[in-house]
C-alpha cells in the first residue's frame, strides 16, 4: 500500500477542495484523522440566511455534548442575513459569546424603536470586527454605546450617519478601518472633516450612490482630500458560503491605498464587479469572472444585492 500523505498535506488538499457547505459535510467525514481539524474549519466562519436557518443550526448545535463550551471555543465569526426573529438573534449571539468577528445584515424591523437588546448583546461579545447593515435605533451617540469602543474594523450602512457634523465615529480611538455610507446633500462636510482627523484610522472607505466624478467634487469643494479614502458601492457583498472572504472588503481597500491614484480618477475606487470577481475564488463554480466596469459610472441595483447590476 502507498505510505498515507502527511496530515499538514491532507488538511491542506481538504481546505482547498472545500468551498461550500454540501462538499464541507462530505469532508467532514474523509477520515478520523482530519475529522477534528474538519470541524473547526466548519464551525470558525458561520453564515445563516434566514430564521429557519438559524433555529436549525441551534437545534444541531444543542445535540452536542457540552454545546456551549463547543459554540465558545470554535465559533469565531458570525454573518447573519435576511429576515431574524430578535429572539432568535439575541440566543444565538448569548450562545456564541466568543464571536470577534460579525456581520449582520439583517430585514427585521423588530429593533427599529428599541435597539437596547441588540446593544446589550453586542456589548457582551469581544468583537473587533462589526459590519451593520439593518434598522437599529440609537438614540445615544455611537461613541457611548460601548460595543464601537474596541472595534477596529467598523462597517456601518447607515444613510444618516453623517448627516450631522458630530457623527461620533470620530471619538472611536481603537479603530484603523471605517466604512459608513456618503449621500451627497445630506451627508455634512464638516462630520467627514472630522473622521479625516482620527490619526489611528488607515482605511476611510465611503459607500456611495452618486457617480464618482460627483463625489470627487464634493471632496475637492470641501478640501477633503486624504489617501486613506476608497470608494466603495453602495450595496454590501456578502460573505462565501463557509465565511470565506469576511475580511476580503477591508484587504482589497488596503491594497488600493498601497496605489498611486489613477490620473484620470483623482480617486481611490472599488467597483461591484471588481469585489464579484474577488469573491468569485470561493465559489464552487469556476467559470469566468464578470467584465470589469468604471467603478466612476453609476451602478443600479435590479432586483436584489445577489443578482447582477446594469449601468444607469
Amino acid at each position: 500500500m502507498p505510505p498515507e500523505l502527511p496530515l499538514e498535506i491532507q488538511q491542506t488538499i481538504l481546505a482547498l477542495a472545500t468551498r461550500d457547505r454540501h462538499t464541507a459535510a462530505e469532508n467532514l467525514r474523509v477520515s478520523t484523522r482530519t475529522y477534528p481539524w474538519m470541524e473547526r474549519l466548519m464551525y470558525k466562519k458561520i453564515v445563516l440566511d434566514d430564521e429557519h436557518t438559524v433555529k436549525k443550526f441551534l437545534d444541531c448545535l444543542r445535540l452536542r455534548p457540552m454545546h456551549v463550551q463547543f459554540a465558545q471555543q470554535h465559533i469565531r465569526s458570525l454573518f447573519l442575513v435576511g429576515s431574524i426573529q430578535k429572539s432568535t438573534l439575541i440566543k444565538l449571539l448569548s450562545l456564541c459569546n466568543r464571536v470577534t468577528c460579525l456581520g449582520l445584515a439583517l430585514s427585521t424591523t423588530e429593533f427599529a424603536t428599541d435597539g437596547s437588546p441588540l446593544w446589550l448583546a453586542l456589548d457582551a461579545l469581544p468583537l473587533k470586527s462589526l459590519v451593520l447593515d439593518m434598522e437599529i435605533d440609537s438614540t445615544s451617540s455611537t461613541s457611548t454605546i460601548n460595543v464601537f469602543k474596541n472595534l477596529t474594523h467598523l462597517d456601518i450602512c447607515n444613510d444618516r450617519m453623517l448627516d450631522k457634523p458630530n457623527a461620533g465615529l470620530e471619538a472611536l480611538s481603537a479603530l484603523t478601518h471605517l466604512c459608513t455610507v456618503l449621500i451627497l446633500g445630506k451627508s455634512d462636510p464638516v462630520a467627514v472633516i472630522r473622521l479625516i482627523g482620527n490619526a489611528r484610522l488607515q482605511i476611510l472607505a465611503f459607500r456611495v450612490r452618486d457617480p464618482h466624478n460627483r463625489v470627487e467634487r464634493f471632496m475637492r469643494k470641501h478640501e477633503i482630500l486624504d489617501r486613506r479614502i476608497v470608494l466603495l458601492p453602495i450595496d454590501l457583498t456578502y460573505w462565501a458560503q463557509l465565511g470565506q472572504g469576511d475580511m476580503l472588503v477591508w484587504e482589497l481597500a488596503e491594497e488600493q491605498v498601497k496605489l498611486s491614484i489613477p490620473e484620470n480618477k483623482r480617486h481611490r475606487c472599488l467597483s461591484r464587479t471588481s469585489i464579484e470577481n474577488a469573491y468569485a475564488k470561493y465559489d464552487d463554480d469556476d467559470g469566468d469572472q464578470n467584465p470589469e466596469y468604471d467603478c466612476t459610472v453609476t451602478m443600479a441595483r435590479t432586483k436584489g444585492p445577489h443578482n447582477d447590476m446594469h449601468l444607469r
